[in-house]
């Protein structure tokens, strides 16, 4: 075979094996978790949103806000995500922000026990791929329990065709090898979460 014909073939296969890597890879925008317009931008900000979604529009998220960390001194860009939780008897309210070197979205502070959260991960941000697992390491501080760690992976169920595309996903909470949570969350363009492990009621 001539070298001419041996480049053109390699160069070939080689573009079909990157149009397919491509195509397993997927970049995640914040704007599917807070009901936005995704734009395609490659870029993780913090676009202003007052979303709710759910089962009766009965969730809400806000933001983003300035919030100082009582425990840090820190002040930091959150949004506040809330609902009426029967269980509780009150207003549950949870704030988020960009984590993990902008891997994901996760929980600053919960306050269900006014619990503090450092490296939380919920919800995956940026470019993820198709079957793709990662687990991520949270320190929490609550006043009954103290200081604790917890481990959340995140395991790409659905990944899409793009930008636009609903994402499904797996989410596993573990604490010394123990397992407390395991979900299944659906998110859709300008819905937000539609599905928490197949159901609408959530």
């Amino acid at each position: 075979m001539p070298q001419t014909i041996k480049k053109m073939v390699l160069i070939f296969f080689l573009s079909i094996a990157t149009n397919i890597a491509l195509a397993n890879e997927r970049f995640i925008p914040l704007e599917l978790w807070s009901g936005g317009e995704i734009t395609g931008s490659k870029d993780i900000t913090f676009p202003k949103t007052n979303f709710k979604f759910g089962y009766k529009k009965k969730h809400s998220i806000n933001g983003p806000i300035d919030w100082k960390n009582l425990r840090s001194g820190e002040t930091i860009v959150v949004y506040e995500r809330s609902r009426f939780s029967r269980k509780a008897g009150k207003l549950v309210k949870q704030l988020w922000t960009v984590t993990n070197n902008n891997q994901c979205l996760g929980r600053v502070f919960d306050n269900r026990r006014d619990r503090f959260i450092k490296n939380g991960c919920k919800f995956p941000l940026g470019a993820w791929k198709q079957d793709e697992s990662r687990s991520f390491v949270s320190d929490y501080y609550d006043s009954e329990r103290g200081t604790y760690q917890r481990v959340k992976t995140i395991k790409i169920l659905e990944l899409g065709k793009d930008d636009k595309s609903c994402l499904k996903f797996r989410w596993i909470l573990t604490q010394e090898g123990s397992t407390l949570d395991d979900n299944t969350y659906e998110y859709c363009h300008k819905k937000g979460l539609v599905k928490l492990n197949g159901k609408r009621k959530f």
